[in-house]
């Protein structure tokens, strides 16, 4: 929170959601993107490069290093197959970022990444299911990180 000539000013916390985007549809890709903007309402959503814009390298610095790097909480959306997603779990864990793992309750998810939350009691580290990105994700999020507001 700060303050400018007189006024309340609430900063929203930092929320970084990652996700498998090399092998995703675009239905996939789409569902994302509105699903960030719902959470724009609570949160500075940070922004991924994606698989077009800059390098390899470019990915890894914005990815890694400045977006799980300065996030309050990060959401790993584990629906499609990714070695990324699965580099920024690690990386976030390490970090002690708060850290939800959420999947549509139809996707296969690797049983590494759930059974993973369990070695982690002492930190912010769950795995949760959804049914509709748009709609639950943000409520999830709101339930998972109320600690945060």
């Amino acid at each position: 929170m700060t303050s400018t000539e007189g006024l309340t000013v609430i900063e929203k916390k930092k929320l970084y959601v990652g996700c498998g985007l090399t092998r995703a549809p675009q239905t996939f890709k789409d569902e994302v993107e509105r699903t960030k903007e719902e959470l724009a309402e609570d949160w500075e959503v940070l922004q991924f490069l994606g698989t077009t814009a800059g390098t390899a390298a470019d990915v890894y610095r914005v990815d890694i290093l400045e977006n799980v790097g300065s996030c309050d909480a990060f959401v790993a959306i584990a629906d499609e197959p990714s070695t990324g997603l699965g580099y920024e779990i690690r990386e976030a864990v390490l970090r002690r970022k708060p850290t939800l793992i959420l999947a549509h309750v139809d996707a296969k998810v690797t049983r590494m990444a759930i059974g993973a939350t369990e070695f982690f009691p002492d930190q912010k580290f769950d795995y949760r299911q959804y049914e509709d990105m748009v709609r639950d994700v943000p409520q999830i999020l709101r339930e998972e990180f109320a600690d945060l507001f």
